[in-house]
């Protein structure tokens, strides 16, 4: 997999990643290599070693981009961010690999895979920090449903100050839940995709904010009847709610622009997911240079001798 680490590639705004005359592939099409054949799903294991290190680069570019870029894609989203992601895997590996149909399921398969995971992740971990508790008796489940009610009104689950008083709710964003969601899903070791990819992911996203967001909602969701039901985490479940949190992001950014409150929050959630890591905070390389000094110290060494003199000791 390509090392993100050693990335100083600037990414462009849109989804497409625009060439450049430093892009220079090797023309010649690698073909596909099969290895194994068998009747269920194409696997990457079932191919040559470099057509394997490829799809590993592609797979986790897209990944990544998914999540960043549209977590909840439409075909034409989908399609444009797979373009993106072979033609990164194309620069990163040396290798132009020829593109079949059985490659592009494996990749975008992945990606599909991304709802479930964050929804396996979060389902326990809500009904343990809000205080849901599974029951039949017509208390608890009363209770569970006032619960359910009272977070998802005004999106009360998004605070880190609860309250029914909305003049009195504080920390919009600012939930420690969001920050265990963004630490386990994308920060869970030096390895997980927010560092290796920080690309895409300095600083933290809107739309995988969004994300966190509707996953949240989504699990509260399960407890509406007071006593939980699963609810799949789709693209067409929440086709909705996505476009409505995107507004709720988008209103709340422009509101409060004058401060970047918004841009703050993100550059926040990314740097606490990277100290959760245990990988060390980017920094800026320093620059090295030479002052006149020293030039001038080298030169006046070189005129005397003192050079020549210094590689005979």
């Amino acid at each position: 997999m390509y090392d993100y680490s050693n990335d100083h590639v600037v990414r462009s705004t849109k989804w497409r990643r625009k060439s450049s005359k430093e892009d220079v592939l090797d023309p010649v099409v690698v073909k596909v290599q099969k290895l194994v054949e068998h009747e269920g799903r194409p696997r990457t294991r079932d191919y040559d070693e470099v057509t394997q290190e490829f799809m590993m680069t592609a797979i986790g570019e897209y990944h990544a981009r998914l999540c960043a870029e549209a977590p909840m894609p439409d075909h034409l989203a989908e399609t444009s961010i797979l373009d993106a992601s072979w033609a990164w895997a194309r620069k990163a590996t040396g290798v132009n690999l020829a593109r079949t149909p059985q490659l592009v399921k494996i990749v975008t398969s992945r990606g599909s895979q991304v709802h479930g995971q964050l929804k396996t992740k979060l389902h326990l971990l809500i009904e343990v920090i809000f205080g849901f508790h599974s029951s039949q008796s017509k208390s608890m489940i009363k209770k569970n449903q006032s619960l359910a009610e009272g977070l998802k009104e005004g999106m009360n689950f998004a605070f880190k100050h609860m309250a029914a008083d909305e003049g009195k709710r504080r920390g919009f964003l600012k939930a420690p839940l969001i920050q265990k969601i963004v630490n386990m899903m994308w920060f869970a070791n030096k390895h997980d995709d927010g560092v290796v990819f920080h690309k895409h992911y300095k600083p933290f996203p809107y739309l995988a904010l969004v994300l966190v967001l509707m996953v949240i909602e989504c699990c509260i969701d399960e407890w509406m009847t007071g006593m939980r039901t699963d609810i799949p985490f789709t693209i067409q479940e929440y086709r909705g709610t996505y476009e409505s949190h995107l507004k709720c992001l988008h209103a709340f950014e422009d509101a409060m622009k004058d401060y970047d409150v918004l841009p703050a929050i993100c550059t926040r959630l990314y740097e606490a997911g990277r100290i959760h890591s245990s990988a060390a905070l980017l920094s800026a390389p320093m620059e090295v240079t030479v002052s006149a000094q020293v030039i001038a110290t080298a030169i006046k060494e070189h005129e005397e001798g003192s050079t020549m003199e210094d590689e005979s000791d």
